[in-house]
């Protein structure tokens, strides 16, 4: 937290001097207090299990709950998930815009039968007037007067409170350990993960199929590196749709048993590339 806190604290400052608002920086000279750590955590398949049961009685909005097991089923970011809207969806195939990618490159995410149930139908009736429209945020605000998504962090702090949830008594007063501090039971039955752990999670069993590290790279959005960027302008759609239905029917073989057939290569893809 504190290299984040550097990191983004340094840039303020940095701008301040580009634009000639300040002639110092005190940030000269200061380093990290720590390394910076990538993460490593994927679950495993008995906790994808235990996760896709438990999210269904977590103490979340059902949107949260959606967003969350889209994120595992696209294998997309957290932020790009939840400000998923209706007019980026086209039959099967999910357009994130430049500007809502990380990386600024326009991205196709195929759409498997499971993750088209999670976002529901992108189509609304108004109660007041009958007139049909465009439903709008796939994961809407809350707050009614808000035409805006969901915030990315929210996921964050509605995974981080159920995995440490208060306990509480008959009258909902907080209940305490013996050592004084407040009593939490974890809601989720899983250790600790973050969102963006769920999209590593994807990542990981992929490459466990078999998928080539190429694929993988075009499911998840990653920028090619080196020469091959500037050559290779393929966008792998077909290979796309192959690895998530693959995944998909993973999934449902680890949360409900059901064994599925492995998608063949050679199908053709609908709406994208041959």
């Amino acid at each position: 937290m504190s290299n984040q806190v550097l990191k983004i604290t340094r840039k303020v400052f940095n701008f301040g001097i580009e634009r000639d608002i300040l002639q110092h920086t005190p940030f000269t000279g200061v380093k990290a207090l720590a390394p910076n750590n990538s993460r490593e955590r994927a679950l495993t398949e008995a906790e994808i299990r235990t996760l896709w049961g438990t999210l269904d009685k977590a103490a979340m909005s059902n949107e949260i709950r959606q967003a969350l097991k889209l994120i595992l089923l696209t294998a997309q970011r957290p932020g790009e998930v939840t400000g998923m809207h209706s007019g980026e969806i086209d039959d099967r195939w999910w357009t994130i815009p430049a500007e809502r990618a990380k990386n600024g490159r326009t991205h196709r995410v195929y759409l498997t039968d499971t993750a088209l149930e999670l976002v529901g139908p992108l189509k609304v009736t108004d109660t007041e007037t009958g007139e049909t429209k465009a439903k709008g945020y796939i994961f809407p605000c809350p707050h009614k007067d808000k035409e805006k998504p969901i915030e990315a962090h929210a996921l964050a702090v509605a995974v981080r409170r159920n995995l440490s949830f208060p306990v509480t008594d008959s009258k909902g007063e907080p209940l305490y350990n013996k050592d004084g501090k407040p009593a939490t039971e974890n809601l989720l039955g899983v250790d600790h993960f973050t969102p963006h752990d769920l999209r590593r999670t994807a990542a990981t069993f992929m490459a466990k199929a078999g998928e080539m590290d190429e694929v993988i790279d075009a499911v998840l959005n990653h920028a090619k590196q080196g020469v091959i960027k500037v050559y290779n302008q393929y966008r792998y759609d077909r290979e796309k749709q192959q690895a998530l239905e693959s995944w998909a029917l993973k999934i449902r073989s680890i949360t409900t048993g059901e064994k599925g057939k492995v998608i063949p290569m050679t199908r053709k893809t609908e709406g994208g590339e041959q």
